[in-house]
């Protein structure tokens, strides 16, 4: 499987708030690979900075590039840009390269480790910092028992 560290985290952390999956109008596949990790914590995830298993599917991935616009961000900004940008912050915040292969079960440790501070590397702008905290901790939590 291959993810955007910031895709598992976001599961991670809707798992965490008690928010089902569902699918997306957009069709991408975020609630199929959270199945995917929460039935098997030691699915191996080579992790990546670019379009992903979660994006494969999405109508505005569009040779590879996501095509959609965060609007909500003044000024606007490429979904793809900002995203490249983020996972890069989360793979240095967690000491891991780009291409690094871990099982999720490895992936929740390191995460662990970073806390509270990968909280903040992930958060999204407008985003309650310490919503993401509580439900980011939850997840981990739930996941480890």
């Amino acid at each position: 499987m291959r993810l955007r560290p910031h895709h598992l985290l976001d599961i991670i952390t809707q798992y965490g708030a008690g928010v089902p999956f569902q699918p997306h109008p957009y069709g991408h596949a975020v609630h199929s690979v959270a199945a995917t990790v929460l039935a098997d914590p030691d699915v191996t995830i080579e992790f990546v900075v670019g379009a992903d298993d979660v994006c494969a599917p999405c109508r505005h991935l569009i040779a590879g590039h996501c095509d959609d616009v965060l609007t909500h961000l003044d000024p606007p900004l490429s979904k793809q840009d900002y995203n490249d940008d983020l996972d890069r912050r989360v793979l240095a915040h967690l000491a891991l390269a780009e291409g690094s292969q871990l099982t999720c079960r490895a992936f929740l440790a390191l995460v662990r480790r970073g806390l509270p501070g990968i909280a903040h590397v992930c958060t999204h702008p407008k985003e309650d910092p310490a919503s993401r905290l509580s439900h980011l901790t939850a997840g981990l939590e739930a996941l480890s028992s």
